[in-house]
Order: C-alpha cells, then sequence, then structure tokens
C-alpha cells in the first residue's frame, strides 16, 4: 500500500469518528444535566484522541518518508485504541449506560 492510499485511508476514518463524537453530543445533549456532566468528559477526551490521530496522519501525509513502515505501525496502534473506545462509548451511550 502506498502511503497516499493508507492517508486517504485513515483520513476516512478520522473522519467517521468525528460523525460519531457530534451523534453523541447531541444524544449527550438531551440528557439530564447529571448525566450529561458525567458523558462529556468522555467525549472530550475522545475528541483528543481522534485530534491526536488525525495530527499524526497529516505528519505522514505531508512529510511522506521513503521508509513510513514504524509510523504506520505506530497510526494502526493507535487507530485500533481510538477506534476501539469511540465505539465502546457510542454503544454505552445507545444503550443509556452514561458513565460507564
Amino acid at each position: 500500500m502506498e502511503v497516499k492510499d493508507y492517508c486517504k485511508a485513515m483520513l476516512a476514518e478520522v473522519t467517521a469518528w468525528k460523525e460519531k463524537l457530534e451523534a453523541m453530543k447531541k444524544v449527550a445533549d438531551t440528557y439530564g444535566s447529571s448525566e450529561k456532566e458525567k458523558m462529556l468528559p468522555l467525549i472530550g477526551q475522545l475528541e483528543q484522541e481522534v485530534t491526536a490521530a488525525q495530527l499524526r496522519v497529516d505528519q505522514l501525509k505531508n512529510e511522506c518518508p521513503s521508509d513510513w513502515s514504524p509510523l504506520k505501525n505506530e497510526l494502526d496502534d493507535l487507530f485500533g485504541t481510538v477506534g476501539s473506545s469511540v465505539d465502546r462509548a457510542w454503544k454505552d451511550l445507545e444503550a443509556g449506560n452514561v458513565g460507564g
């Protein structure tokens, strides 16, 4: 896989996470204040992780190193962790498990 194709795929993933986070915010807005207060820190943490992932992809895209396998491995690990966190939080939110 070429670095440009990889970056395109990873940016699509980041975009999907951002859409889920926006949906999570809308759902959290429907909760009462105490439940909402429990969700906001989690959403904020997830936003930071998604932003960090996007910055790493942007770095890879802009630098385009000839040997990018170490960065790809790091990104794959990061994307696995962030993706799992976002998906788990979304499922908990949909199930009404506010605050874990």
